[in-house]
């Protein structure tokens, strides 16, 4: 270390003891440039007019303190790391400044630890720096792959969509509201989105039914239908594949299962079925009889509640159903 030059901020009543401490920054190889204050206001100022690489601060001065002083560094939003440098000395003096945020307890009668916890710290603070820089960068990455991943969902919605007119916004419209009724429950903040991204593309699955049943204008036939049920499986198998911390195949799979086991595909019951897949149920009931489809008028929104609420803990999840209805008859919600 030779000539490093080094910013320091000396918060000190006596400017003997500054210089002490210059002198000795000097000696073991460093460059202060230093300012040397002893009140709040003329900190602040220092502070918001430079940039430190260091504040030594004594533990108490006529006006100041250190407790103070930290307070001062919070309030400008400064993470330079501060060193009491003090004649008072005992353990509990200590315990109390290293509680308040103090990197270490320097005494003026023997400075000889002050340079090497002056290096640590530097370097530390490197640290920290190279750390935010990777999280900002780690953060500008995540961002950039959700938006390549929301992407890729508007054009597999947008596929889905094209093969049958009559649920062209189906998918989003039923994501809406089972995000709105997740909210309502107090779902988890990450559980809702992974609910919103399964919800938003539930239908996948019937990008490989046949076109001529998907829009068949009468009523289907069991064969038919049988067809159309595959979808939740071919919905999984799809989406299986995509590299996600959340289970959103498991919820598109399980989104026509119903509590008391008469679903499908897998008949599953009651808490067997994911919660994120109960919502979806419900959402997605609500919103198919609110719209038109090529074999039936849409029966409209009174009926859709009167269904969930007549199957409540028979078909679907009692709470959800509980938060749908009250979205719906006392925030007056309604689909966009």
């Amino acid at each position: 270390m030779m000539d490093q030059v080094l910013h320091v901020l000396i918060v000190d009543d006596s400017e003997d003891d500054a210089l002490l401490i210059v002198r000795k920054l000097k000696k073991d190889g460093y460059h202060p440039i230093y300012e040397r204050v002893d009140r709040a206001a003329a900190m602040g100022k220092a502070l918001q007019q430079k940039s430190w690489d260091i504040i030594l601060c004594d533990y108490k001065m006529p006006h100041f303190s250190v407790s103070e002083a930290i307070s001062v560094l919070e309030k400008n939003k400064n993470d330079a790391p501060l060193i009491v440098v003090s004649g008072t000395f005992t353990e509990e003096v200590v315990a109390q400044c290293m509680g308040l945020g103090a990197k270490d307890y320097i005494e003026k009668s023997n400075l000889e630890r002050l340079c090497p916890a002056i290096a640590r710290e530097l370097k530390a603070m490197e640290v920290r720096k190279k750390c935010l820089w990777l999280e900002n960068e780690l953060q500008q990455t995540i961002a950039c792959v959700q938006e390549a991943f929301h992407s890729i969902l508007q054009v597999m919605v947008a596929a889905v969509e094209a093969r049958d007119p009559f649920t062209v916004g189906h998918q989003l419209r039923a994501a809406d509201l089972a995000f709105a009724i997740a909210s309502e429950i107090g779902l988890a903040q990450e559980k809702m989105e992974a609910l919103k991204l399964a919800a938003s593309l539930h239908d996948i699955g019937k990008m490989t039914a046949p076109l001529e049943v998907l829009a068949k204008p009468t009523k289907l036939t069991d064969i038919e239908f049988s067809l159309i049920k595959e979808h939740a499986l071919n919905g999984f198998k799809i989406l299986k594949g995509v590299d996600t911390p959340w289970p959103l195949a498991e919820i598109v799979y399980q989104h026509h299962e119903r509590v008391n086991g008469s679903g499908y595909p897998k008949n599953l019951r009651g808490e067997e079925i994911l919660l994120e897949a109960r919502i979806l149920a419900v959402s997605d009931v609500v919103e198919s009889m609110t719209s038109n489809r090529s074999y039936r008028p849409a029966p409209g929104l009174g009926a859709a509640l009167d269904e969930i609420r007549q199957n409540k803990g028979i078909l679907y999840d009692a709470v959800v159903v509980d938060a749908c209805l009250q979205l719906f008859e006392v925030r007056g919600y309604r689909f966009s």
